[in-house]
């Protein structure tokens, strides 16, 4: 079984839902494609308000509501960063060129992510997207290369389009073949939907 995961580096709500992504498809057996998109081109297709921009009393919502999912799943949580919004496109192309490179995407997406809402980071810097890379036992230097090449730029054209075609909104979304799932706080559906491939088999 395979899980897309469409979603923005700088996002809250799937840096609160990644590793209990990870856990889900760990316990199913499924493999998780990380696709990073350009969350902004993603809003305007959807005609989406951004998060940022949101009215001050759903910006404390918001805020209230992470703080209480991030106490749930136990992490630490800035739920007012100060380099949020930034801009994510380098970030992304990172994430993509380490798959690209074969070194894997998980730890550096979570890393990136955790940055952002834990560490107070900035992600726009290529100097603290190459110490994340280090800091995961990556080759820094090979990723950000890769990050400004043609392919990863392309891939990440393709995820945002890919998303767009497929009703993406926000981020995260899951998809399971064709169904979609919107949000960390939907993961225990994608368990759900992903829990009959891996129940054994009766013979009759």
């Amino acid at each position: 079984m395979r899980i897309v995961h469409y979603f923005s580096p700088m996002s809250g709500y799937a840096y609160l839902g990644f590793g209990e992504l990870c856990a889900v498809a760990e316990r199913c057996g499924a493999l998780i494609e990380h696709r990073p998109v350009d969350i902004q081109q993603v809003f305007a297709a959807t005609d989406t308000v951004a998060p940022a921009k949101q009215s001050p009393a759903r910006l404390a919502w918001r805020r209230t509501d992470m703080l209480r999912w991030a106490e749930r799943r136990s992490l630490p949580l800035n739920a007012a960063p100060r380099h949020w919004p930034v801009d994510a496109s380098l970030a992304a192309r990172a994430i993509i060129a380490a798959g690209l490179g074969g070194f894997g995407q998980t730890a550096l997406a979570e890393a990136i992510l955790a940055a952002v809402w834990a560490r107070d980071l900035t992600i726009a810097c290529p100097d603290i997207l190459a110490g994340l890379a280090r800091e995961c036992g990556l080759d820094a230097a090979a990723i950000l290369a890769l990050a400004d090449g043609p392919e990863a730029h392309a891939r990440y054209a393709q995820n945002t389009q890919d998303a767009i075609a497929a009703g993406v909104f926000g981020s995260p979304t899951v998809f399971i073949g064709e169904d979609m799932y919107f949000g960390q706080d939907r993961l225990d559906f994608v368990e759900r939907a992903l829990a009959p491939a891996r129940e054994p088999r009766t013979r009759t």
